[in-house]
């Protein structure tokens, strides 16, 4: 036999062991799986999927295989799921299944091994997360009370903008810093100064960790590619950039263990000391989930609002009109005299709308994070299996032209009703993902959405740059859809 293969022709060696191995891959395909492009062996269907291009692919593959369909990428098998009703049916109805944290390499590592609320699963995601939740509502997340630390960097922000003197300026990290002293004022019991070096370098990592962690994913699929020489996967860059936020956060834990007060419990660290000298260290009450905890309450509360604001501005850029009425209601119900609260909120029917179409329209988080199968599970009649990569694509709902009339435009009227109230499409935007992994920060980020804008477009015209020049709409994709930087005008109103 060996001299045989040795008298041929490499190429049809090759091309025989290439049709071997896709005939392997065919053959070891679980019963029943979700529909798909056959792809490469060993690499699949990479080719076709890049996080840049990922939701034009899944719109092209969604219209051939319907909405469940699998794409191979590497060593893992990936099954995008799609359109509202199949969501639904697949978090809320078998939540239970289809809510664990899929066996993710970069997560792993980057979750001190699957700590944290975001990268946890099972009873240790369940514990953790409530614990987490209830010690954030005794700290106000949630609740009205917790508007006050809002308005408070509300105020900063707009005397930042103002003293700009309706110059064109980015808004860079101005928008992220104040959103950021609002869970540093959970988390840490104390905001930070705009211009403080430390804090501002602290703002820097969490950005690159974003960054980064998208460049690191091809180690999920690939995971080989970790043990090369050099960092090819930028697995390493990317926990050396998690090594100092943890270094951080480990010294914001020592302080607040030297100075802690059973009798004056001052923020979510001192609440967390407090609840491991009564229960005892465990599994959960230690200092390496605290740290992940931490960081997402960080990455989670910071990056997506202050994304969501820097969408904000420039549709409202781009739609002076819609701008001009969301400002004449501010009027109508708040005046000029205060800033407005979330006592006015339910009077603010057009504000609602506009808020819940630059959340379509931003789409931050097109896909969900990652979600794995606890045990085999049926599908619209395809079979989910444990070890499956499941992505829950929430692009496919945010710009489905059944559920909204002429997807690309920027209309907040599509949320009103002839009598004048929302009209229910609102809940298709599911903008803070579904089901038992639904973003646990929600309340606040909806808090300071609405506080954020009313506020800004209450006391300021917002304007381009270049009337002529409009900036792009065009996102830069990473985990998330971001805004390119712009500059724009803040021009106070009298």
């Amino acid at each position: 036999m060996l001299d045989l293969l040795l008298t041929m022709d490499p190429l049809t060696v090759g091309l025989g062991v290439l049709g071997l191995l896709l005939l392997l891959k065919l053959i070891c395909t679980p019963r029943n799986s979700p529909p798909g492009p056959i792809g490469y062996p060993v690499i699949g269907n990479f080719g076709m999927f890049t996080i840049a291009n990922r939701t034009a692919t899944f719109k092209k593959l969604r219209r051939k295989y319907g909405d469940v369909f699998s794409l191979r990428l590497g060593s893992c098998n990936m099954v995008v799921i799609n359109g509202y009703d199949t969501l639904r049916e697949a978090f809320i109805k078998h939540g239970d299944t289809l809510s664990e944290r899929p066996n993710d390499i970069v997560f792993n590592l980057l979750s001190s091994n699957g700590k944290g609320i975001v990268a946890s699963t099972g009873e240790f995601w369940k514990s953790t997360r409530t614990f987490s939740l209830g010690v954030l509502r005794e700290f106000g997340f949630g609740k009205r009370s917790l508007e006050s630390k809002v308005q408070e960097e509300i105020a900063i922000f707009l005397d930042i903008l103002a003293d700009k003197n309706g110059e064109a300026f980015y808004l860079g990290a101005i928008a992220q810093t104040s959103i950021s002293n609002i869970i540093c004022s959970i988390a840490f019991g104390q905001r930070y100064d705009h211009d403080e070096e430390e804090f501002k370098n602290l703002l820097h990592m969490l950005d690159q960790a974003f960054v980064l962690t998208s460049k690191a994913n091809i180690a999920n699929f690939f995971p080989f590619l970790r043990y090369l020489p050099g960092d090819l996967t930028h697995l390493k860059a990317t926990l050396e950039n998690m090594g100092e936020i943890q270094s951080y956060l480990q010294n914001q834990i020592d302080q607040h263990r030297a100075t802690f007060d059973e009798e004056n419990v001052r923020d979510f660290i001192d609440a967390f000391l407090k609840e491991e000298i009564v229960q005892g260290k465990s599994d959960v009450l230690c200092d390496e989930n605290l740290k992940i905890i931490l960081t997402n309450l960080y990455i989670a509360g910071t990056e997506t609002t202050a994304t969501t604001i820097k969408w904000a501005i420039l549709l409202l850029i781009h739609n002076p009109h819609v701008q001009t009425k969301l400002r004449k209601e501010i009027e109508d119900v708040v005046g000029f005299g205060r800033l407005p609260s979330m006592n006015d909120k339910p009077e603010m029917v057009y504000t609602e709308a506009c808020i819940h179409e630059l959340l379509r329209m931003g789409n931050i988080a097109p896909v969900s994070l990652l979600h794995g199968v606890k045990h085999d599970t049926k599908l619209n009649g395809h079979t989910l299996h444990k070890g499956d990569f499941l992505i829950p694509n929430l692009d496919s709902v945010m710009f489905d032209e059944s559920l909204f009339e002429d997807p690309q435009t920027f209309n907040p009227e599509r949320f009103i009703g002839d009598d004048g109230k929302l009209n229910g499409k609102e809940r298709n935007v599911l903008a803070f993902s579904l089901g038992r992994r639904v973003c646990f920060g929600e309340s606040l980020a909806r808090m300071e959405i609405f506080l954020f804008l009313t506020s800004l477009v209450q006391r300021f015209k917002l304007l381009p740059e270049d009337e002529e020049n409009l900036p792009t709409l065009e996102p830069v994709v990473t985990l998330t859809n971001a805004p390119h930087e712009y500059k724009f005008k803040a021009v106070k109103l009298k």
